[in-house]
C-alpha cells in the first residue's frame, strides 16, 4: 500500500498580545461611549436641574433649560419645572392624587361637614433650586408643605364659624383663607424665598345634600314671601289709587255742586233785588200807603209769576169776575 504525501499549510499565528490589546481597546471604547452617554444631559425649556454627586456629596448650582450639560458618570440629575404649577383641591370622585387632591372636609363650629374646593397656583424660583433640593431631596415640597398647610389652615378657619355665618359671609371667609394661606407659605421657614404663591382661589363651599335641600326650601319660601308681599303692596297701592281717584271725583262733584248752588243763589238774589226795586218804584209812583203798598207788592209778584208761566207756553189763563171782586186763577195744562 502506497502513501500519497499531502502538504498541509499552517495557519499564521496571531500574537496573543495583539489580541489582548484589541480586546482592551474595544472595551475601552465601549466604556468611553457609556461614560460619555452618562456624562451628557439635556434639559428642555421650563425645567431647572442640579447635579448631585453622591461621591463628593455636593450639589451643583441650578441649570435652567433649555440647556446641554456635562456631569460625572456616577452623578445624577434632580430636576423640576419652574413654570406655573397648579394644585387643585376637588371632591373625592375627581381627585387623582397628582396635582389634584381631595378637597378637605372640615366641621363648622356647629358640627356641619363642609367640603372646601380650592385652587393654588405657584412657581418655584429657579435660581435657588439648589437650596430647595437640599431641603427636599425628592422635590416633594408640595406633598410635605403646600398641601398639608392648606388643609390645616382651612380646618382652623372653618372650625371657628357656624354654618349660618359661613353661608352669609362666604366671600369674606374665602378671602380670609386665600390671604392667610399666602402669608403662611411666604413665612414658612422651609419655603420662604424658594416658592412664590401666585394665586389662591377658593372655588366653592360644598355642603351636605340635606343642608343644601333645606337651604333651597328656605330660599323658595323667602321668594314666595317676597312675591306675596309685592302682590299685597300692589293691591294696596291700587286701592289707594282708586280711593284717591274717588275722592278727587267726589271733591270735583262737590265743588261743581257748590258752584252751581252759588250761581243759583246769586241769580235768585239778583232777581229778588230787582223785584224789590221794581215794587219800590211802583209804590213811590202810586203814592200808596202801607196797606195799598202791600197789595201792590202782592199784585206785582203775582203778575210776575203769570209772566213766567206764560213764557213756558201751553197754558190757559182763566179770568172769573164775581160780586166779591175779581179773581184770576191760573190753570196750567198737562202736556200729552
Amino acid at each position: 500500500m502506497e502513501h500519497i504525501p499531502v502538504r498541509v499549510r499552517r495557519r499564521a499565528m496571531v500574537p496573543r498580545r495583539a489580541v489582548a490589546a484589541l480586546v482592551v481597546a474595544i472595551i475601552a471604547a465601549l466604556a468611553a461611549a457609556v461614560a460619555l452617554e452618562l456624562s451628557i444631559y439635556t434639559l428642555p425649556a421650563g425645567v431647572v436641574a442640579v447635579v448631585a454627586d453622591p461621591v463628593s456629596g455636593s450639589i451643583s448650582k441650578p441649570v435652567v433649560g433649555p440647556a446641554v450639560g456635562f456631569k460625572a458618570p456616577w452623578a445624577y440629575i434632580i430636576e423640576d419645572t419652574y413654570a406655573i404649577e397648579v394644585i387643585e383641591f376637588v371632591q373625592k370622585e375627581r381627585a387623582t392624587g397628582k396635582w389634584t387632591y381631595s378637597a378637605p372636609e372640615v366641621l363648622t363650629k356647629d358640627g356641619v361637614i363642609v367640603t372646601v374646593e380650592m385652587v393654588v397656583r405657584y412657581r418655584i424660583r429657579p435660581e435657588r433650586f439648589d437650596e430647595l433640593v437640599r431641603k427636599f431631596p425628592e422635590v416633594d415640597y408640595d406633598n410635605k408643605v403646600l398641601v398639608p398647610k392648606a388643609r390645616q389652615l382651612i380646618r382652623d378657619i372653618i372650625s371657628k364659624v357656624s354654618l349660618d355665618y359661613l353661608i352669609e359671609n362666604r366671600d369674606i371667609i374665602a378671602k380670609q383663607i386665600e390671604q392667610q394661606y399666602r402669608d403662611a407659605i411666604e413665612q414658612d421657614p422651609a419655603l420662604r424665598g424658594l416658592v412664590d404663591i401666585l394665586d389662591v382661589n377658593v372655588l366653592n363651599f360644598v355642603l351636605p345634600q340635606q343642608i343644601t335641600d333645606a337651604i333651597n326650601r328656605k330660599v323658595a319660601a323667602q321668594q314666595d314671601a317676597i312675591r306675596a308681599q309685592f302682590e299685597r303692596q300692589r293691591i294696596e297701592e291700587l286701592a289707594r289709587a282708586n280711593y284717591t281717584r274717588a275722592v278727587l271725583v267726589a271733591m270735583a262733584e262737590a265743588n261743581s255742586t257748590i258752584l252751581r248752588a252759588r250761581a243759583s243763589a246769586a241769580q235768585i238774589m239778583m232777581l229778588a233785588n230787582a223785584t224789590r226795586a221794581a215794587i219800590e218804584m211802583i209804590i213811590r209812583a202810586a203814592g200808596a200807603n202801607g196797606t195799598e203798598a202791600a197789595r201792590l207788592a202782592e199784585l206785582y209778584i203775582y203778575l210776575s209769576g203769570l209772566r213766567e208761566i206764560a213764557h213756558a207756553g201751553n197754558v190757559h189763563v182763566v179770568s172769573i169776575a164775581g160780586a166779591g171782586g175779581q179773581a184770576i186763577p191760573v190753570i196750567p195744562l198737562t202736556l200729552r
